[in-house]
């Protein structure tokens, strides 16, 4: 028996509540059926956003980390994917740049792209400021490094400093900080790349090269002319600070490359072409074998 494909969510005018400025890419939320908010992003045109975005979240939860819940989603006839609000009632969302802010002297907040302040030794270093000592800070850096983890895996290149954060209370009964969930991967596993290039990679054998080109939003030093590649990141986070990726690497190794091939195999055809779905796997089995050496 055939397996279904991801369901697709079909949005009406009505249901829109407002437009989110945060990011580049056109989005508002809605209010759907289960009384819950959702935010939609259109899909930018000639790339695989929506089904990046969606297959960044399956594979999150095929690592057991928590993430935003995706689903592929239309809106006027047009392709994009709705991410379903995981801010609790009396909790903020405080992004990386403001916790950077208040951390590292001069750091410029605005700046999204380039922000070479944005070290993964800084971001460690605030997680130790803003987490008291125990449990707790040791939790959220372990699921700091799994976040990693999957960029690495899905080879999402746009973990910049407001596409992480932590959920702070606002409410004197239910105190608490907690990193939060693992969003927005819709820069990952080839969604810019046009078929003929996937081809052409594929048939070269040039899939490893192309996954260790990538510039991602996290610097190692900040000296660094560009941001550190997802997988090279990972992989040398996981030698200086093996502690916080071991639940990572262990969950890895018991991924049969079979689950990974049914998560990207229930992207509806109309959505992701055959060519997409053989370079998305061919990425998936790179850097997890990669990952799986260490």
């Amino acid at each position: 028996m055939p397996l279904a494909d991801y369901p697709v969510f079909q949005l009406q005018l009505e249901s829109s509540e407002r437009i989110e400025e945060l990011g580049s890419k056109a989005k508002f939320w809605v209010r759907l059926p289960d009384e819950s908010s959702w935010l939609f992003k259109f899909g930018r045109p000639n790339t695989g956003e929506d089904w990046a975005e969606k297959l960044g979240a399956e594979v999150a939860e095929l690592l057991g980390l928590p993430h935003a819940h995706v689903e592929l989603a239309m809106f006027n006839e047009k392709h994009g994917s709705v991410s379903r609000s995981f801010r609790p009632k009396e909790f903020d969302l405080i992004h990386g740049n403001e916790i950077l802010a208040g951390h590292v002297l001069g750091y410029d907040a605005a700046k999204e792209f380039g922000q070479s302040d944005h070290t993964f030794g800084r971001i460690i270093s605030a997680f130790y400021s803003i987490f008291a000592e125990g449990p707790d800070r040791t939790e959220a850096l372990t699921l700091l490094a799994g976040y990693l983890t999957l960029d690495a895996i899905i080879g999402n290149v746009d973990r910049h400093h407001e596409n992480w954060g932590v959920l702070r209370s606002t409410s004197s009964e239910t105190p608490g900080l907690q990193i939060a969930p693992t969003f927005d991967h819709a820069s990952s596993l080839g969604r810019e790349l046009r078929d003929e290039k996937r081809r052409d990679l594929l048939r070269q054998k040039r899939v490893a090269d192309y996954v260790r080109k990538g510039c991602g939003g996290i610097y190692w030093k900040e000296t660094d002319p560009n941001g550190a590649n997802p997988l090279a990141l990972a992989t040398r986070a996981a030698k200086t600070h093996r502690s916080y990726f071991q639940r990572w690497l262990d969950r890895i190794k018991d991924i049969a490359p079979k689950e990974l091939d049914l998560l990207v195999s229930k992207v509806p055809q109309d959505w992701m072409s055959p060519i997409a779905k053989e370079f998305a796997v061919a990425i998936l089995s790179y850097t997890t074998e990669q990952l799986k050496k260490l």
